[in-house]
């Protein structure tokens, strides 16, 4: 395998469908912990100057968690799949096409609502987050057909 072997094909997620949950999920979790951290507090007997320095802290911690969750998720909705000669790269994670099992997509609810589909190929690999105006497996059984008769 060539240091500088250039991927046959570049696959994008859908950012809109793998930033959506995610979000949805930091802002709940995060008005939960914020609102536990409120009800500590009324439990507890503070000065009014000592409740309000926690609340205010409490809530720029909250929104510090809240902007790096976010970070995070669109770094991770930005990343690709590439598509090699004999191989999947996802990351560090690859896989190649001759031990791929599986082509079959799936849809979750988020999968449906946002127009999109995964396909788990085994050996722990989930391709995530395809549009569903790509059809991916196709692609992939003539990846995998082509593979198993070369090697």
């Amino acid at each position: 395998m060539p240091l500088n072997e250039q991927p046959a094909y570049i696959l994008p997620q859908a950012k809109k469908r793998a930033v959506t949950p995610k979000i949805i999920s930091l802002v709940i979790l995060n008005t939960i912990f914020y609102l536990g951290i409120l009800l500590n507090l009324a439990l507890l007997n503070f000065e009014k100057l000592t409740a309000s320095l926690i609340r205010t802290v409490s809530l720029l911690f909250v929104v510090l968690i809240l902007a790096l969750g976010l970070y995070l998720t669109f770094h991770q909705a930005n990343k690709k799949y590439a598509f090699y000669r004999d191989r999947l790269v996802f990351e560090t994670k690859e896989i190649y096409y001759k031990n791929i099992i599986n082509t079959k997509p799936k849809q979750d609810f988020f999968d449906k609502l946002l127009k999109t589909y995964s396909i788990n190929l085994g050996s722990n690999f989930i391709i995530r987050h395809i549009p569903n105006n790509i059809d991916l497996q196709t692609y992939l059984n003539q990846l995998v057909s082509y593979s198993r008769q070369q090697y």
